[in-house]
């Protein structure tokens, strides 16, 4: 009975519709649906051809072509003699992931439709970000090395994170080491950024170009105690306002305002007093709030100030016109030169900052991380005036795939659901389906999925894919024209 009941259940799922629409039903229409054993899980487009590569190790089964338009079946053989443009065309880097501290990860090289890697390569920990070089590409390691593979897989060279080193002593030992947190290029050079805020430049040579903390280039927060025992000259300047000795800085300010109505001369042209008198309290005022003499601690009579430096750790690295974006964990914007010299800074929330970009890796919109539910606005395009929300049910930036059209794609990692959001932060299309969406790809006007099946929708707002964004402020160079803005140091 209970493989009965399995069975009616197995012919159920595979008989349910791959996908169903919760919200935007009006803006898709289905161009086609592919139905295959083994199931499908990566896809990449190839001109105005899909390339569907069933799951890994499946031995009887080998990449499946479709055209876009219509969802006809092509040899791949006739596709590779036809020679299609596309991004399936060119070689790229396949990684699989292991656990930090727990042996090798392993990369492949492959190119176009090939079940098989051009060649397999090893690394000796986990895989902590990756990013196309000149030559190849830039792989950082939880060893604590930057690792430069070119085209063929060949090490260039490797540079190694600067910091205190530790000898192997226990399985903690890789949570200490130094390593490549987060990864950039210009086309010229690598910018890495490390857990305690260190950045540092790397030359396509292998060699340290300059390197800073970010916490210097963050504004520091003051903050002030107030002693209880107050000094004679602050207790006679809380009498002239009458106010307690220990009177809050909001009843000083409001006692200060009454006075003033009382004691400006302006107010009282006939009073020969006022003068003197209104003297007496600015003085009074200004003693009470540290707008008068400092004492030795650089602050008034009465109130310990600390300086504290910035904390901001890195949280994103990109790119923008050959100048650095750093994003900060306390939600600030840095934009560096490509030589280290701090050009523009904004605060765009209280949590830390990611980019999103657009299928040609542009930079179009800034997103921090709430720290609390229901969030603030969050989403900062590059050309809008004001940040806008994103909604609950996509909150969080590693949501965000990226900007497509009118569109950001947001999908979590291995989830049955996918979105689309407009730009006003508002859900315009959304979609579940009953396997987990493994791979997604966009084209002009259409999504193409695979979550088992292979769905391909077309949707208005897709095209075309990517526009042209004027930059404006507070994201534009020269907003923020900081002080002290020397070279860092190289290294």
């Amino acid at each position: 009975m209970r493989s009965r009941a399995r069975s009616r259940s197995r012919r159920g799922k595979e008989a349910a519709a791959p996908y169903e629409f919760v919200l935007g039903r009006e803006r898709c229409r289905e161009r086609f649906v592919r139905v295959r054993r083994p199931m499908f899980e990566r896809l990449f487009l190839r001109g105005d051809v899909v390339v569907a590569l069933p799951r890994r190790g499946t031995k009887t089964a080998s990449a499946v072509a479709f055209e876009l338009a219509d969802g006809r079946e092509l040899e791949l053989e006739a596709l590779a003699a036809a020679g299609a443009p596309g991004g399936g065309d060119r070689v790229r880097l396949d990684y699989l992931s292991s656990r930090v501290g727990r042996g090798p990860s392993q990369l492949w090289l492959r190119t176009g439709s090939a079940s098989e890697p051009l060649r397999t390569l090893e690394l000796p920990d986990a895989i902590s970000a990756v990013c196309e070089a000149p030559f190849g590409w830039y792989v950082g390691c939880r060893d604590g090395f930057l690792y430069a593979l070119d085209q063929a897989g060949e090490l260039h060279w490797r540079w190694r994170t600067p910091g205190p080193s530790f000898r192997s002593a226990g399985p903690g030992e890789h949570s200490f080491r130094p390593w490549p947190y987060r990864l950039a290029a210009n086309g010229r050079s690598a910018l890495v950024g490390w857990l305690n805020s260190s950045l540092w430049s790397v030359s396509p040579d292998g060699v340290t170009e300059w390197a800073l903390r970010l916490q210097e280039l963050g504004e520091s927060h003051v903050s002030e105690v107030r002693l209880r025992g107050r000094q004679p000259a602050s207790t006679a300047a809380a009498a002239a306002l009458g106010v307690p000795a220990h009177a809050s800085p909001e009843q000083i300010k409001r006692a200060y305002r009454q006075a003033v109505k009382q004691t400006h001369p302006d107010l009282h042209p006939e009073d020969a007093t006022a003068a003197p008198r209104f003297r007496r309290v600015q003085q009074a005022y200004e003693s009470l709030t540290g707008q008068g003499a400092r004492s030795g601690n650089g602050y008034r009579p009465g109130v310990i100030r600390f300086d504290l430096p910035s904390a901001a750790t890195v949280s994103s690295l990109g790119v923008v016109d050959q100048d650095w974006l750093v994003g900060g964990s306390t939600g600030s914007l840095f934009r560096l030169s490509s030589e280290g010299r701090l050009l523009a800074r904004v605060r765009l929330g209280s949590g830390a900052v990611f980019f999103l970009r657009d299928c040609s890796q542009a930079v179009v919109a800034f997103c921090s991380y709430p720290l609390a539910l229901p969030a603030p606005p969050n989403l900062w395009f590059v050309d809008a005036d004001a940040p806008v929300r994103l909604p609950d049910q996509y909150p969080w930036p590693d949501h965000l795939r990226g900007s497509y059209g009118n569109y950001l794609l947001a999908h979590r990692p291995r989830g049955r659901g996918l979105a689309l959001i407009d730009e006003t932060g508002q859900l315009a299309v959304q979609l579940r389906c009953p396997r987990p969406i493994t791979s997604i790809c966009v084209a002009e006007g259409a999504l193409v999925i695979a979550a088992g099946a292979l769905i391909c929708l077309q949707i208005d707002g897709l095209a075309p894919l990517t526009r042209t964004r004027i930059w404006r402020p507070p994201f534009t160079s020269g907003f923020h024209e900081p002080t002290g803005t020397r070279a860092p140091p190289t290294g």
